[in-house]
């Protein structure tokens, strides 16, 4: 593997961006997601997501620091996942009533700020915008649930279907048995 540049130590404050430079595109797009997705929430509805940007800012930095040290060290470094996803499988509900929540929270919030300016003037822009991220927000929460419930009902008739045809199985087998 190609040494890596010491450029590394100015790129790597662009969250992901050291990351991808080192090679490690799985991680780098996970930090520049979670990276531009907070500038996002921030700029239309989450404003105190601003609050843990440096966070973020520095994790990456060392982060990328890191792996270059161990690059420099051993010649290679693993690009593995930032965080195990696993865990939103397990907690889909719980994720969905956030989101449903934070959606139902920044409609009323954008309904009480909006409520005295919708009289003097029509909806300004920003109003839109910030609806259609609450809306999205509230359409994911729905999803998320519907796809819980789909997935049980799919279940449920399987195991109809099969119980169904164990005991079409078993009559017939009495059945020719008995001639």
């Amino acid at each position: 593997m190609k040494k890596p540049s010491k450029w590394i130590y100015i790129f790597g404050f662009l969250p992901g961006l050291g990351q991808m430079m080192l090679g490690l595109m799985n991680r780098g797009i996970q930090f520049m997601f979670l990276f531009w997705g907070s500038i996002f929430l921030a700029a239309n509805s989450l404003e105190s997501i601003m609050l843990f940007m440096p966070l973020l800012v520095f994790y990456a930095y060392f982060d990328a620091l890191q792996r270059y040290r161990e690059i420099l060290e051993t010649g290679v470094a693993t690009d593995g996942k930032l965080f195990q996803w696993d865990f939103i499988q397990d907690k889909k509900k719980w994720i969905a009533w956030a989101l449903i929540a934070f959606g139902g929270f920044s409609f009323i919030n954008l309904v009480m700020e909006r409520l005295t300016w919708s009289i003097q003037q029509y909806i300004p822009y920003d109003a839109v915008q910030q609806g259609i991220v609450i809306i999205i927000f509230i359409g994911l929460g729905i999803k998320l649930l519907r796809g819980e419930k789909e997935k049980e009902n799919q279940a449920a008739k399987m195991n109809n279907h099969l119980s169904s045809v164990a005991i079409k199985n078993e009559s017939t087998s009495s059945e020719s048995g008995e001639k």
